[in-house]
């Protein structure tokens, strides 16, 4: 058994773990900043707004000067857990193995292949090696606990994902086609007399044209001032939509404010949206206090409504906390330290 102890061991030391220390610092570092980020929002109404916005922009950019920091390490942590998993999966269908070879010897001799002394000798042996495999599995999670320790959560260790490029801007709108503009109907002086007769509209002779023919413009009737109508009753809601007719939703979007929210702008439209820092999402955002699946976006014939999906450090609407809320235009959303303004239209 001293071998397969060794091998273990040395299996595990080769386990490159240098980056971890590093890591832990600078995400202790990253938390007390988010923090700080955090409770400014609490305190955001009882401060100018120059000095509000000067002392988060300041914990903003060391927030990302940390993170530049903290990358390389990160993806050196990543390759090394990638090595780790492989032997924790090793291990535990080593562990496996010799539990069935365990469950095999006492069948046996319930059968009455071995004798009591023979059992025994050869159970001592299974033991040792079962003990062998569940300290070999033991240690390997404790260096995996080390690994987790110095990231924000499994999702963001485990991924490999490189990061999305910002979106491309969008198209020029084209420009609108020039208004066609009917001709004036050109009269006789027959007509012109005829015309006027019927509409008392007064010529125009358009300079360098013929007498015998006139161009009409348009009468101007300027009527008499009338009253100020009474003011309209106020119009009833409208009916709820019957079931199968066609629903309308305005267009929405959620426009980044801040390097942690990115660059990409998203568009809203029926489907929810997830956001947080798996990277199932449809809007993924990383950094201390963001959650695997943090919250989503929903919509309804009441408009678009943010969740909170039971997060560890909470989803902010305008600076307050909430758990569920309608949106608004211009409604600024923060989850952990990246920032996005709803916009309608």
């Amino acid at each position: 058994m001293a071998g397969k102890d060794n091998e273990w061991q040395g299996s595990l030391a080769a386990i490159d773990q240098s980056s971890i220390d590093k890591l832990k610092a600078l995400k202790l570092e990253q938390d007390k900043l988010s923090e700080r980020l955090q409770a400014m929002d609490d305190l955001k109404a009882s401060v100018p707004t120059p000095v509000y916005l000067r002392v988060r922009d300041d914990y903003s950019q060391q927030l990302r000067k940390l993170e530049e920091e903290a990358s390389p390490l990160k993806q050196a942590a990543r390759d090394q857990y990638a090595l780790l998993r492989g032997l924790i999966e090793r291990f535990e269908a080593s562990h496996e193995v010799v539990k069935l070879d365990q469950q095999e010897l006492e069948l046996r001799h319930k059968l009455g292949e071995f004798d009591d002394k023979e059992f025994q000798a050869r159970s001592k042996k299974i033991e040792g090696g079962l003990k062998d495999a569940a300290e070999a599995r033991a240690r390997a999670l404790e260096v995996k606990a080390r690994f987790l320790d110095a990231f924000h959560s499994e999702s963001e260790l485990e991924s490999s994902e490189p990061p999305r490029p910002p979106a491309p801007p969008p198209a020029p709108a084209a420009a609108p086609a020039p208004a066609t503009t009917r001709p004036l109907p050109t009269l006789g002086a027959a007509e012109l007399a005829q015309a006027q007769a019927r509409t008392h509209e007064v010529p125009a002779v358009v300079a360098g044209d013929s007498p015998a023919r006139t161009q009409i413009m348009s009468a101007i009737s300027i009527p008499e001032p009338a009253a100020a109508p009474p003011p309209a009753a106020p119009r009833p809601p409208p009916p709820p939509a019957a079931e199968g007719a066609t629903q309308i939703f305005r267009a929405a979007r959620l426009v980044p404010q801040n390097p942690e929210a990115g660059k990409q702008t998203y568009t809203l439209n029926l489907k929810p949206l997830g956001i947080g820092a798996d990277s199932s999402n449809e809007i993924r955002i990383g950094g201390p206090g963001v959650d695997p699946k943090h919250a989503k976006i929903t919509v309804s014939m009441a408009g678009f409504t943010l969740v909170d999906l039971g997060s560890k450090h909470g989803t902010r609407v305008n600076a307050e906390k909430v758990r569920e809320r309608p949106l608004a235009n211009e409604d600024v959303i923060q989850i952990g330290a990246a920032r996005f303004v709803f916009r309608e239209g």
